[in-house]
């Protein structure tokens, strides 16, 4: 199907426009066109001829009505947005054979499903890369980096084959930051966390999460560890 008659279609069922907040642009079809032609480009959905199992997308469904996309003008909501891993960009599905890659230079942060996606400087590759926020402290931001591993299937020496298909397999990177610029790894553990709060509150942070049957390994009860460590 013709790209714009696609892009025309979809605009009207693949975008809404909030005016609950300021940074919510409200603005025509016209400018959401213009939004788009300046941000990234059209890709092809098509599935691929491949024997390499798993998907390169973060989320399950791309089904998510309250997906916000923050460019450095404004931000747009959309119906249909997910994260490619492997490729680390945000892309837009407004068809089953056409989808929109949003040019990550451009975009300030992205929030779906209520996760926040910023791109910082991966201290590995030396790259600016996607990083999600998960918990924070006053001082102190815990970061986690979505990456795809290729895993080869076993080989078979008698047959001089793959006894199955390779396949892509989702893992996680833990950082800080101190100063929202420099990253550095750490681990989601009670160990690693303690080391990156006060000392005169460890003890009090231990009891909390003891008391509460909270792990530092969870991600929703490590928010909840920190949201009270912020409040001593």
């Amino acid at each position: 199907m013709n790209k714009f008659l696609v892009f025309i279609l979809a605009l009207s069922v693949n975008f809404s426009f909030s005016q609950a907040s300021s940074d919510v642009s409200a603005n025509s079809l016209t400018n959401a066109s213009r939004m788009l032609s300046n941000n990234g480009l059209w890709i092809s959905s098509a599935p691929k001829s491949t024997k390499l199992k798993g998907t390169p997308y973060l989320f399950e469904s791309w089904n998510n009505d309250d997906a916000l996309i923050f460019m450095q003008d404004k931000a747009y909501r959309l119906k249909s947005l997910n994260y490619n891993i492997q490729l680390e960009r945000f892309e837009a599905k407004f068809s089953e054979d056409s989808v929109f890659a949003f040019n990550p230079k451009n975009i300030k942060k992205v929030v779906i499903e209520g996760r926040t996606f910023k791109r910082y400087l991966d201290p590995e590759f030396q790259r600016n890369s996607f990083f999600e926020e998960l918990a924070a402290t006053k001082s102190i931001s815990i970061l986690r980096k979505h990456e795809i591993e290729i895993v080869e299937a076993s080989f078979n020496p008698m047959t001089q084959q793959k006894v199955s298909d390779d396949q892509m397999v989702h893992k996680e990177k833990y950082y800080y930051t101190k100063d929202r610029e420099t990253l550095k790894e750490t681990k989601l553990k009670k160990s690693a966390v303690l080391k990156l709060i006060d000392a005169d509150k460890k003890d009090v942070i231990k009891q909390y999460a003891k008391d509460n049957n909270l792990s530092f390994k969870d991600i929703n009860d490590l928010k909840n560890i920190l949201k009270h460590y912020n409040t001593l």
